[in-house]
């Protein structure tokens, strides 16, 4: 609307006569015009007669300009035959123009305004009674100070009219809600939808057709979203788990209150699925199995687990003292392989535990030089990477159970955290720094050295200052989510490949401290766990899957 309406008021401008306190330059341009015109009229005249005519009648001129023509056309005879030793170029130019030729360009002819190509669609639904209402008869049934205020008492105007002015003037017309909608635009599906207008408003817009699929460093466009638990609150006031299903757009939220809450994701009210209550089981680890048919429970109070099966609605203890050889102490820290073969279970002394993932037999351990403190599996699951309290980090093979390689957490006193994805390896330590390793020069590293290696790390990140607790990638490998759960607000966002940290995120908003980071599996929505019983989520707008 806005570009139309720019348009008519140029032409508006060209059409209105110069007066007598117009600066000089804007006199000369109106006159050029004039003599432009007169000279294509005489020319026109020369070839035909009937052309004149309709040239004449389609000009709207004054008097006074009648007369300056009638001179310019005098002028024009007397040098109609340097006109005609002319150029043949000049020639056709000037037999070819007519007023429309006059009129500027239209930059926007492109989109075909006025030629029969848009096709005005009819509203989805609509009230008639919203056409009766009015302004007074809403400001009527106030019930604070009625009959004073102001201009609503008598206002005869329809209330929708009001409020639809309202909203447009506070956030504009919605793509969505245009009832001119160019069929070719809706054919290419390019309707708009609530996302892309939110973040059209508050980020740089690039082109679709030609705009970059990775994501870019600097800024991360994302908006702030209902809660996972919105509808349940009674998870604990520590959130220790948020994590999202594999196959469906269904979230988990546990907490230490024992309960864990099953939602439906769908960005506006995440209406709670059902809840599990775990009774004097304060959860500390809730995972999906990798199938999505489970939800498999930890806590650091106890040496067992709880498997509640989704399909049956069933409960399921999972003892695990006289499994496993030297007895498990707490189930608080496990991780499932994404090949959905094994569980591993952090032990003590230096021990991890492996379990297998279907029936949650003890199949073997693997054994530390020191305390075992952080574990994740790499996206095939054929490996497991460890790190320990005295600042090594270890590389399994889990076709043999065998330690591949380890090495020295450059820098390292003890080591607090560890993730991967399919180019880099991110170690956490207590001191607050996050090393980041190239997993290409890690396995080229010599196996069976008994002797600690030193690697230099690919980058140093020192972002945060507290202990580092949770690190986590994003399905795509774009994001590392580093937080701390000893700081307020201890949360950043790195961008791969460019290692930079997004500089607006948190943006003035109170994270509380966060204790789980969870991304869904097509990396649009992000959730943080904090100390205030919410589980807050993100919509990450990059990514169009859930």
């Amino acid at each position: 609307m806005d570009d139309d309406s720019g348009d008519s008021d140029s032409d508006e401008d060209e059409g209105k006569e110069p007066e007598g306190g117009e600066e000089e330059g804007d006199g000369e341009s109106g006159s050029e015009v004039e003599n432009d015109l007169s000279s294509n009229d005489e020319a026109s005249e020369l070839e035909d007669d009937d052309e004149n005519s309709d040239v004449e009648e389609l000009s709207h001129e004054s008097k006074d300009d009648k007369e300056a023509s009638e001179s310019d056309d005098e002028q024009s005879d007397e040098n109609d035959e340097k006109s005609a030793g002319s150029s043949d170029e000049d020639d056709e130019n000037t037999s070819s123009t007519n007023v429309m030729d006059l009129i500027p360009t239209d930059d926007y002819s492109m989109l075909n305004v006025g030629k029969g190509t848009a096709r005005k669609r009819k509203a989805a639904w609509h009230d008639a009674a919203d056409d009766e209402v009015l302004v007074r008869d809403v400001a009527a049934n106030y019930r604070r100070a009625p009959g004073k205020h102001g201009a609503k008492d008598v206002s005869t105007e329809q209330y929708a009219d009001t409020v639809q002015r309202k909203f447009k003037g506070l956030v504009g017309s919605p793509a969505w809600a245009s009832l001119e909608k160019k069929d070719e635009d809706i054919a290419k599906g390019d309707a708009g939808d609530s996302d892309d207008e939110f973040f059209q408003e508050t980020t740089d817009l690039l082109d679709r057709s030609t705009k970059d699929h990775r994501l870019k460093k600097g800024k991360l466009a994302y908006r702030r979203i209902a809660d996972m638990n919105n509808e349940s609150r009674n998870e604990g006031s520590v959130i220790r788990c948020t994590e999202f299903h594999p196959h469906s757009t269904v979230g988990l939220v546990a907490g230490l209150s024992g309960t864990a809450t099953i939602v439906q994701i769908d960005g506006k009210t995440n209406p709670k699925i059902q809840t599990v209550n775990f009774k004097d089981f304060p959860v500390k680890t809730a995972k999906f199995s990798t199938d999505g048919n489970e939800v498999i429970v930890g806590s650091q109070h106890f040496p067992h687990f709880f498997v509640y099966d989704m399909i049956a609605g069933k409960i399921v203890k999972v003892p695990l003292r006289k499994k496993i050889a030297g007895g498990a102490t707490n189930t608080q820290q496990f991780v499932v392989s994404p090949d959905g073969g094994l569980i591993a279970l952090r032990g003590r002394l230096g021990s991890v535990h492996l379990l297998s993932a279907r029936n949650k037999e003890y199949v073997g351990s693997l054994r530390m030089n020191d305390e075992c403190s952080a574990l994740a599996f790499s996206k095939s699951g054929t490996k497991l990477y460890t790190h320990g309290a005295g600042g090594e980090i270890y590389i399994w093979d889990m076709a043999s159970r065998t330690c591949q390689t380890r090495f020295v957490d450059d820098g390292c006193i003890s080591g607090s955290s560890v993730a991967v994805n399919s180019n880099y390896l991110a170690a956490g330590s207590s001191e607050g720094v996050v090393n980041l390793y190239n997993l290409g020069k890690l396995n080229s590293l010599p196996g069976n050295n008994l002797h600690q290696q030193h690697v230099k790390p690919d980058k140093v990140v020192l972002n945060l200052t507290t202990q580092i607790n949770q690190l986590r990638f994003n399905p795509t490998g774009e994001i590392l989510a580093m937080s701390s759960e000893l700081k307020e607000n201890a949360c950043k966002l790195l961008h791969f490949p460019s290692m930079t940290v997004f500089e607006n995120f948190p943006f003035d908003e109170k994270l509380s401290r966060v204790n789980s980071v969870c991304f869904s599996p097509g990396a649009g929505y992000m959730s943080l766990g904090n100390n205030k019983g919410r589980a807050l989520l993100y919509r990450l707008r990059h990514y169009k899957d859930y």
